[in-house]
């Protein structure tokens, strides 16, 4: 579980980084960045990935625990995860390790 600090839940915040923010795609993911001063991290998976809470869930399981260990090696910023539909097709590791691979491309995971 990230700690209360780290996690972004007012709307407003959330539509900021959607508006405002820099977009990576992966086949599973949208990541939304804006920086800022500490590392925030957000998350939306919509019922258009999954009818069934049980696999939204184990999405955001998968997504949370990697942000959460990676959050030392992560640049402060905002950070919005959105899951595709075809996120659901994916098992916890492999997209977690999209995850990572994305930002390391993007130059925010250090």
């Amino acid at each position: 579980m990230l700690k209360k600090t780290n996690r972004i839940n007012k709307t407003r915040d959330l539509q900021k980084v959607y508006r405002s923010g820099k977009t990576l795609h992966t086949p599973a993911l949208v990541i939304k960045f804006v920086s800022g001063a500490k590392t925030r991290v957000g998350m939306v998976v919509s019922k258009k990935v999954s009818k069934k809470a049980v696999e939204r869930n184990r999405i955001k399981r998968a997504l949370r625990e990697k942000m959460r260990n990676g959050l030392p090696s992560l640049a402060p910023g905002d950070y919005m995860l959105v899951a595709k539909p075809t996120a659901a097709s994916y098992k916890g590791k492999e997209l977690s390790d999209q995850l990572q691979a994305s930002l390391v491309r993007a130059g925010l995971w250090k």
